[in-house]
């Protein structure tokens, strides 16, 4: 006898046909890649070569993308793997920004102080970010560094929207603890904020 309750399984989509994006659409998703790509890395050359292998590695999943979740939003859960995959193959830690780099887009003593610290920082916390255990990690980064909305993280990463809160939740405190063990921290003072125990 069959049953009279509702299937409760989610229908699986299938791969939608993509259309040929515009030009304009091709810039402005390299756009938001590479300024995602930027808040985890802070060495020019490697954003480059990372948004390469971003747009490479989209490439050739083309055919899996659902449509689930927007283009940009598909592309930065892509980039965010393609980061966490150079980091640990690497196994170091996030290159800072040059004294070159920094001096470019500073026009004061504070400023290239401040830049100086800012890309530190950025630098350190993208580190961090990456040794969180996915999924966590992969909220963290889509919604604290790339702004993404926990409904274009649910679709993006195939998990509810409530799924998505706790995760960034439990994230932010696994990185909290990250801090508190490994960082000593000084705000309110005139010394860096933030130093590696």
């Amino acid at each position: 006898m069959p049953s009279s309750r509702p299937s409760t399984s989610r229908p699986s989509k299938q791969p939608v046909a993509a259309e040929q994006p515009s030009d304009d659409d091709r810039a402005h998703h390299r756009t938001v890649v590479r300024r995602f790509v930027s808040k985890l890395v802070t060495d020019r050359t490697l954003v480059d070569d990372l948004v390469q292998e971003t747009f490479a590695r989209a490439h050739e999943s083309r055919a899996r993308f659902r449509g689930d979740a927007s283009v940009p939003t598909w592309l930065c859960a892509i980039a965010y793997n393609v980061v966490r995959d150079h980091y640990r193959s690497t196994a170091r830690t996030p290159d800072t920004v040059s004294e070159p780099e920094a001096l470019e887009r500073a026009t004061s003593d504070d400023d290239i102080e401040d830049t100086l610290l800012q890309t530190e920082m950025s630098s350190c916390i993208g580190e961090f970010v990456t040794r969180l255990p996915s999924p966590q990690s992969d909220v963290v980064a889509l919604h604290d560094m790339a702004d993404f909305s926990h409904r274009e993280i649910a679709a993006a990463l195939n998990i509810s929207a409530e799924n998505s809160r706790v995760l960034l939740h439990r994230g932010r405190r696994a990185l909290r603890r990250l801090f508190e063990s490994e960082c000593r921290l000084s705000f309110g003072t005139d010394s860096i904020p933030c130093e590696r125990r």
